[in-house]
C-alpha cells in the first residue's frame, strides 16, 4: 500500500473508532444519569448522529486495511502498529482514569472522606463502568489483532541480512519488530511508575505531617492511596511483559534503546530525588549542630518532606539501578545502548559538579565575609552554612562517582575506552565546563580590570571592597581549577586517542585509484592525510594525468602487488572497473569506498549529486570510522541549522543546571 494512503487509511479509521467509541459512553452515561425523556432529545440526537455517520466510516476504511493486510508485509507496517497500538493506549488512559476514580471513591468511603464535588468525580459509579467495560472491549480486539499480526509475522522467513544502523528513533522503532509494542508497554510503565511515585510521596507526607489531626488527613490519604493502588497494578502489568520478554532470549529485545532509556532516565530521576531529600536533611541536621534552636513544629512534620524523597527515591533508584546492572551480565551494551548509559553519566556528573562548586563558593564566601566583618559570626550565617556544606557532601559524591567510572574505562586500552574517549557525550561534558571555567576566568579578570580603571580614573572605592576583591579571586581560582583539569582530560584524551590511532595504522595499507586527470585522486589523498595523519596511502595512477597530478608513478607490477595487500580501496566507481585493476578489485577481499563520479546517461538513484571533494571528504571518514571499528555510515555536514541546534542545547542545559540549583536553594531556604 501506498505510504500517502496507508496514512490516510488508518488515520481516518482511529479518528472515526474513537469517536464512535466516546459517542457510545457518552450515549450510555446520558441514560444512566438522565433517563430516556423528551427532554434529552438534544443529547440523544448529538450522540446517536454520531454513532450513525462515524461507524459506517471506520467500518469502511478498517474492513479496507484488513483487506490490503491479506499481504504478510501489510501487517508489519508502522502505520498499522501505530494505529492498533495508538488507539490501545487512547482506550488504556481513560480505563485507567475511571478505575482510578473508583477506587478513590471505594477508599473516601471506607476511610470516611469528603469526595470531590467536580467533574469527572461527580460521576456515578455506574458512569465509571461504562467507560471501562466500552473501552476495555474495544482494547481486546485490538488487542487480539495484535497477536494475529504477530504470528502472521513470526511464520514469514526470517531476514538473514544484517539490518542497517538506524538514522533516527524511527528507524529504530521501525527496524525493530516489537519496537511500537514496546513503546506503548514502557509509556504506561512509566505512567504507573509516576503515580506510585506522587501517590507514595504524598502519602508518606500525609501520614508524616497531619498523623494527628484526622479531620484533614482522611481525604487525602483516601487519594494517595487510590493513586499507590491503581499506580502499582499499571506498572507492575506492564513492566513484568517487558521483564518477560527481556528474558526470553530474544534479540531486539536485548538490544532495545528505548529499554535503556527508560531505565537510565529512572535511575536519573530518582538519585535525583532521593539526593534532594538527603541533603536537605543533612541540611537540618548541620544547623541543628551548629546550635540552631529547634523547630516549633514536631518533628515529624519536619521531616515530612525530605524522609519520603529519599524512602521513594531511594527504593527504585536501587530497584532500576539492579535492573540495570542485570541486564549488563545478561547482554553486554551494544553502541546505542552505551550512548544512552553515557548521556546518564555524564549528565549526573555535570550535575554533582555544579552543586559541588556551588556549595564550594558558597560556603567559601561565608567565610570571607566572616573575615571582612568582624562584627558578623558563624550564628549569622548558619542557614547559609548548612545548606552549602550540605551541597558540598552530597555534590562530591554524586560528580565522583560517575566522573572516575567514566575516567577509569577512558584510561584503558581497547574498543570499549576508544569509544569512550570518542564519546560525543563525553566531550560535550568536558568543553562544556572548559567554557564555563573560561567564562568564570575572563568575567573575575574583566572585573579586576574594571575596579582598576576606576580607581585610576579617581571613582571612590566601595566600602566593601576588600570582600568583593576576595569573592572574585575565588571565583577565579576555582574556574583555573576546573578550566586546567577538565582540560587535562581532553589533553589525556587526544594523546591515548593519537596512539591507539597510530598502533592502528600501523597495520592498514590503504590504495588510491584514479583512471581520470587525477583530480579525484588528489581530493581523495589530501582528505585521508587530514583526516587520518600518520597514514600515507598507495596511489596507483591508470592514466599519465593522473600520475603526472597525484605524483605517483604510472601502473606497473609494483602497485599491483601493493593493490593486492590494501585493505581499503579508495576511487571512483569508473577507475575501480578500469582494466588492468578491474580483476584484481574484484578478487581483492578489502572495503571498496565508491566515489559516485557523474557520467553521462549514468545516474546513481538515491545520490544527490556534490562536488568531488564532498565525496572526497566523506571517504575519508569512511575509512576512518571503519579503521576503528565503528559502522560506516554517512557524516553530516555542519550548516547554520546544526549550529543552531548545537547552541540551543547548550542553553537548555545550563537553564536546567541553574534551575536544579535555584530547586535545591530554595529548599535549603524553606
Amino acid at each position: 500500500m501506498p505510504v500517502v494512503r496507508r496514512i490516510y487509511v488508518y488515520l481516518v479509521s482511529a479518528i472515526s473508532l474513537v469517536g464512535v467509541t466516546w459517542a457510545v459512553i457518552g450515549l450510555a452515561r446520558l441514560i444512566i444519569r438522565e433517563g430516556i425523556g423528551s427532554g434529552q432529545v438534544i443529547g440523544l440526537a448529538g450522540w446517536l448522529a454520531v454513532i450513525i455517520v462515524g461507524l459506517p466510516i471506520f467500518l469502511f476504511h478498517w474492513l479496507m486495511a484488513n483487506r490490503l493486510a491479506a499481504d504478510p508485509a501489510e501487517r508489519g507496517a508502522i502505520a498499522r502498529k501505530i494505529f492498533l497500538y495508538g488507539v490501545m493506549a487512547l482506550g488504556a488512559a481513560p480505563v485507567a482514569a475511571n478505575v482510578y476514580r473508583l477506587v478513590d471513591n471505594l477508599f473516601l468511603a471506607l476511610l470516611d472522606g469528603r469526595p470531590s464535588t467536580g467533574y469527572p468525580y461527580n460521576l456515578t459509579t455506574g458512569e465509571h463502568l461504562v467507560a471501562i467495560i466500552v473501552w476495555v472491549v474495544v482494547w481486546l480486539y485490538l488487542w487480539r489483532q495484535t497477536r494475529i499480526d504477530r504470528q502472521i509475522l513470526a511464520a514469514m522467513p526470517a531476514q538473514t541480512a544484517a539490518p542497517e544502523e538506524p538514522e533516527s528513533w524511527l528507524d529504530i522503532i521501525e527496524q525493530d519488530a516489537g519496537g511500537v509494542r514496546r513503546v506503548y508497554l514502557l509509556v504506561f510503565a512509566l505512567a504507573g511508575l509516576v503515580m506510585v511515585t506522587w501517590g507514595g510521596l504524598g502519602l508518606l507526607q500525609v501520614l508524616m505531617d497531619q498523623w494527628a489531626d484526622p479531620q484533614f488527613w482522611r481525604t487525602p490519604v483516601a487519594h494517595h492511596t487510590a493513586q499507590l493502588v491503581v499506580g502499582a497494578v499499571l506498572w507492575a502489568g506492564h513492566w513484568l511483559l517487558l521483564q518477560r520478554a527481556f528474558f526470553s532470549g530474544r534479540g531486539e529485545e536485548e538490544r532495545s534503546v528505548l529499554r535503556k532509556l527508560y531505565l537510565y532516565l529512572a535511575v536519573f530521576v530518582y538519585s535525583v530525588m532521593a539526593l534532594s531529600g538527603g541533603a536537605t536533611l543533612l541540611k537540618r541536621l548541620l544547623e541543628l549542630a551548629m546550635g540552631a534552636p529547634p523547630s516549633p513544629e514536631p518533628l515529624l512534620s519536619q521531616l515530612s518532606i525530605p524522609v519520603p524523597m529519599m524512602l521513594v527515591g531511594g527504593v527504585f533508584w536501587a530497584y532500576h539501578w539492579r535492573v540495570i546492572q542485570k541486564d549488563a551480565a545478561l547482554a553486554p551494551d551494544i553502541p546505542r545502548q552505551a550512548g544512552v548509559r553515557r548521556i546518564y553519566s555524564y549528565l549526573v556528573a555535570a550535575i554533582g559538579l555544579a552543586v559541588l562548586l556551588t556549595g564550594v563558593t558558597g560556603l567559601l564566601n561565608i567565610l570571607i565575609d566572616i573575615l571582612t566583618a568582624s562584627r558578623l559570626g558563624l550564628a549569622t550565617y548558619r542557614e547559609e552554612t548548612a545548606l552549602f556544606a550540605a551541597m558540598v557532601i552530597v555534590g562530591g559524591p554524586v560528580w565522583l562517582i560517575p566522573w572516575r567510572a567514566a575516567q577509569r574505562i577512558a584510561l584503558q586500552s581497547g574498543p570499549e575506552a576508544e569509544g569512550e574517549r570518542r564519546s560525543i557525550v563525553r566531550k560535550i561534558y568536558l568543553y562544556l565546563y572548559v567554557f564555563i571555567a573560561a567564562v568564570g576566568v575572563f568575567g573575575s579578570a574583566g572585573w579586576f580590570v574594571f575596579r582598576i580603571l576606576t580607581l585610576i580614573l579617581g571613582a571612590d572605592l566601595p566600602g566593601d571592597f576588600l570582600s568583593q576583591v576576595l569573592r572574585a579571586l575565588v571565583i577565579a581560582l576555582l574556574s583555573v581549577g576546573v578550566w586546567g583539569y577538565h582540560w587535562w582530560a581532553i589533553r589525556e584524551d587526544g594523546r591515548l586517542e593519537q596512539a591507539d590511532q597510530a598502533r592502528r595504522l600501523k597495520e592498514v595499507r590503504v590504495a588510491v585509484l584514479d583512471g581520470g586527470d587525477g583530480h579525484v585522486g588528489q581530493a581523495l589523498v589530501r582528505h585521508v592525510r587530514q583526516t587520518l595523519p600518520g597514514l600515507e596511502p598507495v596511489m596507483v595512477a591508470l592514466t599519465e594525468t593522473a600520475a603526472q597530478a597525484m605524483s605517483a608513478p604510472l601502473f606497473d607490477d609494483t602497485q599491483a602487488d601493493a593493490l593486492k595487500g590494501a585493505r581499503y580501496i579508495l576511487g571512483s566507481w569508473q577507475a575501480l572497473t578500469e582494466e588492468p585493476v578491474a580483476r584484481l578489485v574484484e578478487d581483492s577481499a578489502a572495503v571498496r569506498l565508491v566515489i559516485p563520479t557523474a557520467q553521462p546517461n549514468w545516474v546513481w538513484a538515491g545520490v544527490k549529486a556534490q562536488p568531488v571533494e564532498y565525496y572526497a571528504r566523506q571517504a575519508a571518514r569512511n575509512l576512518k570510522q571503519a579503521i576503528e571499528g565503528d559502522s560506516i555510515t554517512p557524516t553530516g555536514e555542519f550548516n547554520v541549522a546544526s549550529i543552531a541546534a548545537i547552541v540551543i542545547g547548550i542553553w537548555l542545559f545550563l537553564t536546567i543546571i541553574s534551575s536544579f540549583l535555584g530547586i535545591i536553594v530554595n529548599m535549603g531556604f524553606d
